[in-house]
């Protein structure tokens, strides 16, 4: 099988030869500095830059998939956060929420979702389509959409105190990312993974995800389904509270943060499950112990193997190609 057959076999639920491996791009972003030294121009502004740097990744890592963009920031900016690019070295972050008032910016929802760097992103996802590597396009969950454009203290004030304000500012920015996922997928994205980091059950608490969590979730990935492309939902964070919750969104798989015990998950999961190998042991560990871990985590019936969490940018490659490399073995089975 080929690295595309065999993610979209797995994510259909059907049987492959092996476990695949993957980072799928976003917040799980793979452009480590040794990879982003060898790419001319900034891969997360430049569509030449973005394409060489994920097809780097592939070559370099043994990650059996395109990922793009590299990180949570695209989306927030759109909607009028303030963005430090990043450089080689520090990946993008929100340096100033949007302060307007709140009615403007959830007018501002309507935004072209082909408008900046999301722009960029989508024109690199048709650049990369192909027949044999999978192409993931990632978007950034509505809770951490919303707590990048406004302040989270502001946000989670706004849960308690204007539940149905909160409810409605979710709605359309969701609304939004349902926008841009579905251009994604047009432009040539195979699968769409979507990565919620603030959204963790030890955050919101389950109520509150089973409340403003989960009818998103099902209205992006229904959407998805539609255009037949199947979803990758990660969470952070322990779900062990939240499982039954995550099992209602129908996603094609689920990754897990790396506390997640995923013998537990698996009992729990009825989709796919994905993950969930140590990020921090992926940067300082041995590779003994990297494979240990690797060999760990297949036996607990994962169907993709992933890092766990987001990378840290002087992650060393060999420590990547040290998980990859025992995966394509196959030895385990």
């Amino acid at each position: 099988m080929d690295e595309k057959e065999r993610l979209l076999s797995v994510l259909k639920g059907d049987r492959v030869d092996r476990t695949p491996v993957i980072c799928p791009g976003g917040m799980m972003s793979a452009c480590v500095t040794e990879i982003a030294d060898q790419v001319e121009g900034n891969h997360h502004s430049d569509t030449r830059a973005m394409i060489s740097a994920a097809r780097k990744i592939n070559e370099l890592t043994g990650f059996e998939n395109y990922g793009v963009p590299y990180c949570l920031t695209a989306e927030a900016e759109v909607l009028g956060a303030s963005v430090n690019i990043g450089s080689k070295l520090i990946e993008p972050r929100v340096s100033q929420y949007n302060d307007e008032p709140l009615e403007v910016i959830m007018e501002n929802c309507q935004v072209d979702v082909t408008a900046g760097r999301m722009g960029i992103v989508l024109e690199a996802i048709r650049l990369l389509r192909n027949c044999q590597i999978p192409v993931i396009g990632n978007v950034t969950g509505h809770i951490s959409t919303a707590t990048s454009v406004v302040k989270p203290l502001e946000f989670f004030k706004m849960l308690r105190k204007k539940p149905e304000r909160a409810a409605r500012f979710l709605s359309l920015i969701n609304d939004f990312l349902v926008r841009y996922a579905i251009e994604m997928a047009r432009a040539g994205a195979d699968v769409i993974s979507i990565s919620d980091p603030t959204a963790t059950g030890e955050i919101l608490g389950p109520l509150n995800f089973q409340k403003f969590a989960v009818p998103c979730y099902q209205k992006i990935i229904a959407a998805l389904h539609q255009e037949g492309i199947p979803v990758i939902l990660h969470i952070c964070g322990n779900t062990s509270n939240i499982l039954e919750s995550l099992n209602e969104v129908k996603a094609d798989a689920v990754s897990f943060d790396s506390i997640v015990n995923m013998k537990t998950a698996r009992k729990g999961i009825k989709t796919g499950l994905m993950g969930n190998v140590s990020t921090q042991l992926l940067h300082t560990g041995e590779k003994a112990k990297i494979v240990s871990i690797t060999r760990n985590t297949l036996q607990s019936e994962v169907d993709i193997i992933a890092p766990a969490c987001g990378l840290s940018m002087f992650t060393p490659i060999s420590n990547l190609k040290a998980m990859t490399d025992y995966v394509k073995e196959g030895s385990y089975n």
